[in-house]
């Protein structure tokens, strides 16, 4: 690999995650010891483990998500942002003990991941335009909270950030990132409402 040019290792890599099944190619990669030459920050997740709704470790998390949005044949920038989207985990992850049960927290892990993304796609000489968009997708995944308080001005503030054309796709790593948790409903009741006001 370390006579290969990157951009042939970009490539190869696209059309991994272009596949019908990149999450079997990118199990692989790791399988053969290849992955941590391409994208090392990806391995960081394997045995992370959350809490709350997750069932998954963050590795498996990102390759569900990713394998999701192959699933629905979403565009190369929604599976780039749903493969990266919690990168910034292990990074960020705080244990912390409540009434004696142990609990993960990842503050600020989408800021975490939305640089740790800008690096991976920088060194694998992407285009600027896509690297820009996954950063904000991946940035931007966690955009609402409390359905009770989803204002409008939040939810034009979400698509100033990312931008008109793009709100969608936002929209689609965020089911991407449902999936990923081990939950089969795509459109629970929150990402409904949020729909519905965009």
């Amino acid at each position: 690999l370390k006579d290969i040019s990157i951009e042939r290792i970009r490539d190869e890599f696209i059309k991994i995650i272009n596949s019908e099944n990149p999450s079997s190619g990118i199990v692989m990669l790791q399988k053969f010891g290849l992955l941590k030459n391409i994208i090392p920050e990806l391995e960081e997740g394997i045995g992370c483990m959350q809490s709350g709704e997750h069932v998954y470790d963050v590795w498996n998390h990102l390759l569900y998500g990713l394998q999701h949005a192959a699933d629905k044949k979403w565009p190369l920038t929604v599976r780039l942002a749903a493969l990266f989207h919690d990168i910034g985990k292990p990074k960020s992850r705080r244990e912390e003990t409540r009434i004696g049960k142990k609990k993960y927290t990842f503050y600020g892990h989408e800021v975490v991941g939305a640089r740790i993304a800008q690096k991976i796609m920088e060194r694998l000489k992407f285009p600027k335009v896509e690297i820009e968009l996954v950063v904000k997708f991946v940035r931007w995944h966690m955009f609402f909270a409390d359905t009770e308080n989803i204002t409008l001005s939040a939810v034009r503030r979400m698509i100033t950030n990312v931008g008109r054309e793009n709100i969608w796709d936002l929209m689609n790593v965020r089911i991407c990132d449902r999936i990923g948790t081990g939950r089969p409903k795509e459109d629970p009741y929150r990402l409904r409402k949020y729909h519905s006001m965009i």
